[in-house]
């Protein structure tokens, strides 16, 4: 296990327009903390470095080392990424969207330590890829970009482009037994109701 924060920077995602929910979610509270808080906490305990990536960097400035634009803004997530891997110090990046709860920090342990020289570490779950919980190397940085030009936004598009380490769930259960939450995202006030019941928070 791993007993120190890792050589890994940490990119929270907090530049959604949260439409659906009707208010900023990255400031939400399951339980006693705001998702981003939440996040950052655990962040805290894996890596050494923590950069939210956000249009406003004035409002989530104090929850990272440092808040950070999107160098290529109008792209969505995958922007975001690149804009995290761009600015990071270290050449990987664990990337978490900032509307995910229940952030497993033995599941980012153990994809951190996995052996092997990966651009991409990313869970799969129930048959699909989870990308905005999942760890990203500087390698991927070039066919980013060549994406985000082409105006080609989904994440996983270049997937097929680098080398991709899947985390399969019988792995993924071996260190965290609650994957139903941890890649519960919260988009509507019915999602934000369901994870604090699941927390025991009403």
């Amino acid at each position: 296990m791993l007993q120190h924060r890792a050589n890994i920077s940490g990119v929270i995602l907090a530049g959604g327009k949260s439409a659906r929910m009707g208010t900023d979610k990255a400031l939400l509270k399951v339980g006693p903390y705001t998702l981003i808080e939440t996040i950052a906490g655990v962040f805290r305990t894996l890596v050494d470095e923590i950069l939210v990536v956000t249009g406003r960097p004035e409002k989530f400035a104090r929850y990272g080392d440092k808040a950070v634009r999107d160098i290529l803004p109008g792209h969505g997530p995958l922007g975001g990424i690149h804009a995290g891997l761009v600015q990071a110090v270290h050449s990987r990046v664990l990337v978490a969207a900032c509307d995910m709860p229940f952030i497993s920090a033995p599941l980012a342990r153990f994809m951190i330590e996995l052996p092997g020289d990966y651009d991409v570490v990313v869970p799969r779950y129930r048959g699909y890829a989870e990308p905005l919980c999942a760890i990203y190397g500087k390698g991927c940085i070039e066919v980013i970009e060549q994406r985000l030009t082409r105006g080609q936004n989904k994440i996983t598009g270049f997937y097929e482009q680098v080398r991709v380490r899947y985390v399969e769930e019988e792995e993924m259960f071996q260190v965290e037994p609650h994957l139903e939450r941890v890649f519960l995202n919260l988009n509507t006030p019915g999602d934000l109701k369901k994870a604090r019941s699941l927390g025991g928070w009403y």
